[in-house]
């Protein structure tokens, strides 16, 4: 039961968290809504017992990619934007519309399919016990996924390198 409400907290706190991203008018909250979304969702890894992709998701999403989010947005310091009406009357209601035809299209399509009962995957929960998380994270990274992983380091360098030049020519 405890499990359950904790769940339900972490599912409430993602979810509120990632509709105050995109309904906060500040960019500088928004950045913040993104942490509690980040930090939600490495609450619901820990409850499916992925300990290593948890500490991942606070170590490298919450802490590192925020932190040049935050950069960012103080460094193209973001004013206040004047409101502008909408153009056409309705575009609010067609959108709300069609938000709320996706979700009802969602909302059957959980309803009437059947959850997947199929292979597990390479690590099973029973290997995974076997082995440990993080020791099979690891050695897929660094063999079936080693460019993958190199791939994003190197995007990462270059986002971190382009901020960097983008804030030294502002200096100047």
């Amino acid at each position: 039961m405890a499990g359950q409400l904790f769940f339900y907290f972490l599912a409430l706190l993602t979810v509120a968290g990632a509709v105050a991203v995109v309904a906060l008018p500040n960019p500088l909250y928004s950045v913040l809504s993104l942490v509690a979304t980040f930090l939600g969702l490495a609450g619901l890894y820990l409850s499916l017992n992925a300990q290593f992709v948890a500490v991942v998701q606070v170590i490298v999403y919450a802490g590192a990619i925020m932190m040049l989010f935050l950069f960012v947005v103080m460094l193209i310091n973001l004013g206040r934007e004047e409101r502008q009406a909408l153009r056409l009357p309705v575009q609010k209601l067609a959108g709300t519309i069609i938000g709320l035809g996706v979700f009802a299209g969602l909302v059957n399509l959980y309803a009437t399919t059947p959850l997947l009962t199929g292979a597990k995957g390479l690590f099973p929960a029973a290997r995974l016990a076997e082995v440990g998380s993080v020791q099979a994270v690891g050695r897929l990274l660094v063999t079936q996924y080693v460019l993958p992983f190199q791939a994003m380091a190197v995007l990462l360098f270059v986002g971190i390198v382009g901020a960097v030049v983008l804030a030294r020519r502002r200096a100047r």
